[in-house]
């Protein structure tokens, strides 16, 4: 099944919201983690083979149209062998950091119209399998289509996260029935602002334990929160407010993240069904 870019492309911004400043399609990075450069919202790369296909499907033109300077010297790259094509792009780089007018113009290429849409098209494996996850959620409660919210609350988890560890709907029902609907935001608003300062994101959990407490007005949302939580459990101690904070803020449409308020509403105003379109070309 192949999803509608209407839901591919909010789940692609939320996802490179939190991790990245301004556009994240434009996210550009250098060989800092030995893959040459990495590209756009889930950082295809040299190294890997991700990015190549990409460029050539993007096409010549469009590579020249937007990299006046050296839009032929990425063409090479992505036509070369993955060791000839690092070292074009390594070429690029003093320590690992790309030179800023080559960041430039990697940056305005991935942001392109046709470079754009290669992103979405690339990512449609990942948000299948976040569909089905979120159907699978959605079915649980006895709905027959997730909501676009739900779906982007599991893009973000599959990519980020790799899955619920064996949460289930039943473990979510079980803590609530525990604590009490009334009870129940209180308990993960009160561990949100006790987290230690050497936690990751420790600022963002003690605002987002302030911020969402009380705000939680239906059964839907309560529950992908206590979800939330539960997975954020299942992660590495140092890191279980970072998950906490971006899963909720996903449930709730909005939350401290990395520093940043920030307000999803905008992403689930569309139906909440998605149109099905033709596999895209990856």
């Amino acid at each position: 099944m192949a999803l509608d870019t209407e839901w591919i492309e909010p789940a692609l911004l939320i996802t490179g919201d939190f991790e990245t400043a301004g556009d994240p399609f434009a996210a550009i990075t250098g060989d800092f983690d030995g893959q040459g450069i990495s590209c756009g919202v889930l950082q295809w790369n040299i190294g890997q083979g991700s990015l190549q296909p990409m460029v050539r499907h993007a096409g010549a033109d469009t590579v020249a149209a937007h990299m006046p300077v050296y839009g032929g010297e990425l063409w090479a790259a992505a036509e070369k062998t993955i060791p000839q094509g690092l070292a074009i792009v390594r070429a690029w780089q003093i320590s690992g950091v790309l030179k800023p007018k080559i960041k430039a113009e990697l940056a305005q290429f991935c942001a392109s119209t046709q470079m754009r849409a290669q992103q979405i098209a690339a990512a449609g494996r990942i948000a299948a399998t976040a569909y089905r996850g979120a159907a699978r959620w959605a079915a649980d409660r006895g709905a027959d289509e997730p909501t676009k919210k739900e779906f982007c609350w599991f893009f973000d988890l599959i990519t980020q996260n790799g899955g619920l560890k064996g949460l289930t709907l039943a473990d979510v029902r079980q803590f609530i029935e525990h604590y009490g609907v009334v009870r129940t935001d209180d308990v993960v608003c009160d561990w949100l602002a006790a987290r230690p300062s050497s936690q990751a994101g420790y600022r963002d959990s003690r605002k987002n334990g302030a911020l969402w407490r009380d705000m939680i007005d239906n059964d839907d949302d309560l529950d992908l929160f206590v979800l939330s939580y539960l997975r954020s459990l299942k992660s590495n101690a140092p890191w279980q407010g970072v998950v906490l904070n971006r899963k909720a803020a996903v449930a709730l449409k909005g939350g401290w993240v990395n520093g940043e308020l920030m307000d999803f509403s905008d992403h689930f105003e569309q139906p909440a069904e998605p149109e099905q379109s033709a596999e895209p070309e990856a």
